[in-house]
């Protein structure tokens, strides 16, 4: 079962801030990353007692290495030779000191990204007349106050209220969305002096990159970090009946609240804002760290776009409702239907579909030259047209195959 990051349904892998472990006195270090023996060190005898040592700088140096990018100094006090030790002797142990400092990537990413992710709070009047309110995350885009978050946590919404990491609270308002194309949205507030976040190139992620996760998880949790690494690339789900084929998995902890929260790299980049977990497998199994991210090069064309626009992000549209078809609807369906299209449910009067003629219950096969199949639902044919363009869409009524030219609408 995939949830929502947002919202109830509607590992191994750590990163430190530094490292600092030691099992005697710590002794003085040099300036700059550097390897040093505590003691005067005897020359070798026979037999060569100094491999240990050697073993030793060799992930001494190892270690330098990995923390390239970061000041980073490595003193290590070995097990070595008592000069007093007959040849042939066990080498004497002594308590040794491995103490590694570095200045962190993590915490000097979260400093400067920290300021930038804000709170939303919504709420929403149910259909019984009770009052719903609702915790999510977002990303100040630009200096004039306009927010990229998910769409489900602001879609659908009476009030908006935006907290910036100050505890200043103002008031928002959707400015546009891309629901249900992709899980983006923008909202505006009233300019702002925060520094918005920079986003990075998400096409340049490498499995096993760490990364950092900040959000408002379980509504009360402000600005909480949590670190991880690139679990997979281009994964593929689908999430409102549209499939995506450019997701990002990762491991770092993302719980209700992370959703519209930025997805850093070391630079304080943002690469991916996270959207859904995996909690519980087809068969049942609970599921852990397994969340998934919308790669930041997409986020960040589809805002500009909005934020340019003042308006939702132009997509077309039958003008209909639809069902695509599942192993689990098939089911539910007459023995002559086809195994693969899209059911429509309903067709506004007036609309693009209602001109062409289709009707409640026809099932969509094709439309231009594209087959409606489980693994291309309905919407994904369409993300190759705009709004006012005409196409072709092949349907079965009763068993009786019909075409039509169907005239796109703008998305509402």
């Amino acid at each position: 079962m995939e949830d929502d990051a947002g919202r109830e349904p509607g590992g191994g892998h750590r990163a430190t801030d530094g490292l600092d472990w030691a099992r005697g006195p710590a002794q003085p270090v040099p300036d700059g990353p550097s390897v040093s023996v505590g003691g005067p060190t005897p020359p070798p005898a026979a037999g060569n007692r100094a491999g240990p040592l050697a073993a030793i700088t060799v992930v001494a140096a190892l270690l330098a290495g990995i923390l390239g990018g970061t000041a980073a100094a490595i003193l290590v006090t070995s097990a070595r030779d008592d000069p007093g030790t007959p040849a042939g002797a066990g080498i004497a142990a002594t308590p040794g000191v491995l103490t590694i400092e570095q200045t962190s990537a993590i915490a000097e990413s979260v400093a400067r990204a920290r300021p930038a992710v804000v709170r939303i709070e919504s709420t929403r009047r149910l259909a019984n007349g009770a009052m719903e309110q609702d915790v999510g995350s977002g990303i100040v885009f630009d200096a004039s106050g306009h927010i990229v978050t998910n769409a489900h946590v602001v879609l659908g919404t009476d009030t908006l209220k935006v907290v910036l990491s100050d505890g200043t609270e103002r008031p928002g308002i959707l400015l546009g969305h891309d629901y249900p194309f992709t899980d983006v949205a923008v909202i505006q507030i009233a300019g702002t002096r925060i520094a918005a976040l920079p986003f990075g190139d998400s096409g340049a992620l490498k499995l096993g990159e760490t990364v950092i996760a900040i959000g408002n998880p379980l509504a009360e949790f402000d600005g909480s970090v949590s670190v991880g690494v690139i679990s997979g690339l281009n994964r593929v789900r689908t999430f409102d009946t549209v499939r995506q084929d450019d997701i990002i998995q990762t491991d770092a902890s993302i719980n209700s609240g992370n959703s519209g929260g930025a997805l850093l790299n070391l630079r304080g980049e943002v690469i991916g804002m996270p959207t859904a977990i995996l909690r519980q497998s087809r068969g049942g199994q609970i599921v852990e760290g397994i969340s998934f991210a919308l790669p930041g090069n997409r986020v960040a064309e589809i805002a500009r776009r909005i934020v340019t626009d003042g308006a939702s992000y132009p997509r077309p549209s039958l003008g209909l409702e639809h069902v695509d078809i599942s192993a689990e609807s098939l089911r539910q369906l007459p023995r002559n239907t086809p195994e693969e299209g899209a059911v429509v449910t309903s067709v506004p009067v007036g609309g693009p579909a209602d001109a062409a003629g289709l009707q409640a219950g026809d099932i969509i096969t094709t439309v231009g030259d594209q087959q409606v199949t489980r693994k291309n639902p309905l919407l994904n044919t369409l993300l190759r047209y705009q709004p006012g363009q005409t196409v072709r869409v092949v349907f079965n009524r009763n068993g009786r195959i019909i075409e039509a030219e169907v005239r796109l609408a703008k998305r509402g």
